[in-house]
């Protein structure tokens, strides 16, 4: 491919295609989250118990599969959302990015962190009781570390990034996002972890 070429077909990923370019990037990162996750979960396992036991710690591809369908669904929410908020609160200036921030924390992250469980669950043939159930449990804990987090990245987004680069740079930090999303859905320490928020907001 000629460097007259790739400089064009990129230009067409991040506008004529910039739809299926968000979509894929999501589902890809996911995807890529949770086996960076399931890594750091292989090789725990593999310190903590008998060699007897090593054919428990292999990569479950399936789980990596629902991660990436989950993006694929995701992934176009993400898209207009960013578009959606440049129209309806356009301009760059502080109290602007702030009303930005304040309306993605408040309808984007409850949405998205709620679906993501919801949706691995219905994928993984919960029935809606035991769904609903492990809402309540993992939901808690996945939006509060939202809140801490960001806020502060999409501070960045929304005042240095352009529009049709931002989900791509919000993908890169949710990255490591999803490997913490990947290690609450689907890790023993995760679990722990969201039980003990839910009991400490409950009190």
């Amino acid at each position: 491919m000629s460097s007259s070429v790739l400089p064009s077909f990129v230009r067409k990923l991040f506008s004529k295609y910039l739809l299926i370019t968000n979509t894929v990037t999501c589902s890809s990162l996911l995807a890529i989250g949770d086996a960076i996750e399931q890594t750091r979960e292989i090789r725990r396992n593999r310190k903590n118990e008998s060699h007897a036991s090593k054919h428990h710690h292999s990569y479950n591809w399936k789980r990596t599969g629902r991660m990436a369908c989950i993006g694929l669904a995701l992934g176009p929410f993400n898209h207009y959302w960013y578009f959606f908020l440049d129209r309806f609160l356009p301009g760059t200036s502080g109290k602007m990015v702030i009303k930005k921030i304040l309306l993605d924390q408040v309808v984007a992250a409850p949405f998205f962190n709620g679906s993501f469980i919801l949706g691995i669950g219905v994928l993984e043939g919960k029935s809606l009781t035991e769904n609903l159930d492990n809402f309540k449990s993992k939901f808690p804990t996945l939006y509060l570390i939202d809140c801490f987090i960001w806020p502060v990245t999409q501070s960045i987004n929304f005042l240095y990034v352009p529009s049709r680069f931002r989900v791509v740079y919000v993908n890169v930090v949710v990255l490591f996002w999803n490997v913490f999303m990947s290690y609450v859905m689907h890790d023993s320490e995760g679990n722990v972890l969201a039980n003990k928020v839910t009991s400490w907001l409950s009190k």
